[in-house]
């Protein structure tokens, strides 16, 4: 997932709400040195044992967040056989720990506040990587980066500005596309049924898939119309509409007027939140959204693959050639995962934003006893194909087979038996040394580079600059609060929006929003001036 980068808005605000609750409880107390201790100078055994031109053995930690691999142990002695023989001279070995989706906020603030020895760790802005730093939980990489990361320079130099903390780096982004397309996808066996025109999306307009919803929740008794985590009014407002600096202040990109290009506000107080937060509840009404939306762990592709729904709307859409707002294109990617044949049109593109930046991250804890060889070892993901493919996909043979240059199952094996099948290839490294899988357009990375190209062209007007939480803390914990408790039913259509949506921005005033809106656009206005916005 990219599912999970993927993952749409109640998961993203639940998952937010409890990073930023539980950052409460941690700070710099943890057990282990602090960043200042260690950084290029902190490990005992490895620095002296480089200095001595050998490394004492040590074990990698790998934590990032998984679904249960019944075959891990097979493709972390894999891993390790091939550290051993490919690199001896960094005498590592690597254990990979895996955490499911739903315990993934509760269990790595627990880490963090334990103390718990580990190196390598996920992180995005979506999964708390500010409260992290905040909270001393990351190391500073800029040192050990110049040190050991030649090859994460060669193709991410240019974009660190995002994971830049007062003036320090704390994360590593993953090389991949730089921006994303949020749109809808059907499935192409009821499209071609019902001879739906899909060309009424050219202006991007989300609305115009209502009378497509209403004609499969007539003839279609058992398929829900439109299925989602958070339907439209996450993924689709979130990025189409606000360029956000801290979720949910930032910029509103629909107003008319040109004077409030920098005028920071919160999304729930823009005319188009409420535009859709009544499309929403309008069409959980007239039953062509999900019931079960806010079901933990529900994953809407399962339910499109078991037939039992026929759109996914506001959901991440796949960079293919060529890729416009309103352009109709099959979605390989996904519709081999699935089974299903799908057709996707995005309705919005992302321009360049340090968002996106910071959206995908590997950063090395400060628990690391070597940070110096968690970044040798970062390093390899971009640049070694091997070793990704093997944390990617597998074992050869076992786990996947190739053909003709794509990753496929082994004869006889679905993803759901082979022992170990994730889509993780998203979280790390240098995507663009991955193989594609059986039914994605084998020319998917060449598909990345050349959107990345446009992506480039269209920087947002922020691009750069980075908020620094800490002096809103406790009011983003307070407004996390405040949120969780409003934004899943707002978000699935359940709450109606004229009579709730008052009383949410009542709550959050309360809460110190008004508070957080004054110091992002001080700061804003801050890094305007000293940069010649």
């Amino acid at each position: 997932m990219k599912e999970f980068k993927k993952v749409t808005g109640i998961t993203l605000a639940l998952l937010l709400a409890f990073v930023l609750v539980l950052s409460g409880c941690s700070n710099n107390n943890g057990a282990g040195n602090t960043p200042a201790e260690k950084g290029t100078n902190g490990t005992k055994e490895g620095a002296q044992g480089e200095a001595e031109g050998k490394l004492k053995p040590y074990e990698i930690v790998m934590v990032y967040p998984d679904n249960t691999q019944n075959d891990l142990s097979t493709v972390q002695e894999a891993m390790n056989d091939y550290m051993k023989e490919t690199y001896p001279e960094m005498n590592v070995t690597v254990k990979l720990n895996p955490v499911d989706w739903g315990a993934w906020a509760d269990k790595t603030n627990l880490m963090m506040a334990s103390g718990e020895k580990f190196d390598l760790l996920f992180t995005a802005n979506w999964m708390g990587f500010d409260q992290q730093v905040n909270k001393g939980a990351l190391l500073p990489l800029d040192e050990l980066l110049a040190k050991h990361g030649p090859d994460i320079e060669a193709v991410e130099k240019d974009y660190h500005g995002a994971a830049m903390r007062g003036g320090k780096l704390y994360g590593i982004h993953t090389h991949q596309e730089l921006g994303g397309l949020q749109g809808i996808a059907f499935r192409k066996d009821l499209v071609e049924k019902y001879k739906f025109d899909l060309s009424v999306f050219k202006d991007g307009d989300i609305s115009k898939v209502e009378p497509m919803l209403e004609t499969i929740k007539k003839n279609e008794p058992g398929v829900t119309p439109t299925v989602g985590v958070s339907f439209a009014l996450s993924a689709y407002f979130g990025t189409g509409d606000m360029d956000m600096i801290i979720d949910p202040v930032g910029l509103y990109l629909k107003s008319d007027n040109s004077e409030d290009q920098f005028k920071v506000v919160s999304m729930y107080d823009t005319p188009r939140y409420l535009e859709l937060a009544k499309l929403n509840r309008k069409w959980f009404k007239a039953g062509y959204l999900n019931q079960d939306a806010t079901t933990p762990g529900l994953d809407y592709w399962t339910k499109i693959k078991s037939g039992k729904a026929f759109s996914a709307v506001g959901t991440d859409v796949e960079i293919v050639a060529d890729a416009n707002v309103g352009s109709v294109a099959p979605m390989p990617g996904r519709s081999a995962a699935i089974g299903v044949e799908l057709i996707q049109v995005p309705l919005n593109i992302d321009g360049l934003r340090t968002g996106k930046m910071a959206a995908t991250m590997q950063a090395i804890s400060k628990t690391s006893e070597d940070p110096d060889r968690a970044m040798m070892f970062l390093n390899l993901f971009f640049k070694d194909k091997e070793l990704l493919t093997l944390f990617n996909y597998g074992v050869e043979g076992k786990h996947y087979v190739l053909k003709d240059g794509q990753v496929a199952l082994p004869e006889g094996q679905k993803a759901d038996t082979v022992g170990f099948y994730h889509d993780n290839m998203w979280q790390i490294g240098n995507q663009m040394l991955n193989y594609t899988r059986v039914g994605e357009d084998i020319k998917k990375y060449e598909n990345y580079e050349k959107f990345n190209e446009l992506t480039a062209q269209k920087p947002s007007a922020m691009l750069g600059f980075v908020f620094d939480s800490e002096p809103v803390k406790n009011e983003l914990v307070a407004i996390a609060n405040v949120r969780k408790t409003f934004d899943p039913g707002l978000l699935s259509g359940q709450l109606e929006p004229e009579t709730q949506l008052p009383k949410l921005q009542d709550k959050l005033k309360a809460a110190g929003i008004d508070k957080v809106v004054a110091e992002a656009q001080k700061q804003l206005d801050a890094w305007r001036a000293a940069n010649g916005k």
